[in-house]
């Protein structure tokens, strides 16, 4: 997550769960950065996203406010990986008999023109019976 403007998102949504976990709660800034040792200044920077809060700060919100780590942590959309790498793969190869070796190559699962899934044989670490 090096993209700045994810970063900043990342952060303002941070935030933004804090604050709402905190007014859930019906407690001030003031009241809360007190518990924790910062200036309402410094909360209000952190509910905003201007303020990144280091890990022991974060921590001890999570533990002050009675919430769930899970609950202040921005989620990222799901994305389903096996289709963007499907995509991807259809992107570099040139047709799709070379997307067929590499599916074969790696293992990967092919449905057929009934929607039954099979899984590709690979010979990589297999010895051959004679």
């Amino acid at each position: 997550m090096q993209d700045p403007i994810q970063l900043s998102t990342f952060y303002r949504q941070l935030g933004a769960n804090i604050r709402q976990c905190r007014e859930q709660r019906k407690l001030s800034q003031e009241a809360v950065a007190r518990m924790i040792g910062l200036s309402r200044t410094s909360l209000t920077n952190i509910e905003s996203g201007r303020q990144h809060p280091p890990l022991h700060t974060f921590c001890e919100l999570v533990e002050r406010l009675g919430a769930d780590f899970a609950d202040l942590i921005p989620q990222r959309p799901h994305t389903p990986i096996a289709a963007d790498l499907e995509e991807r793969a259809r992107q570099q190869v040139r047709g799709e008999d070379e997307l067929a070796f590499i599916r074969t190559g790696i293992g990967l699962k092919e449905e057929d023109a009934h929607g039954h899934t099979e899984e590709k044989n690979s010979t990589i670490g297999r010895r051959d019976a004679k």
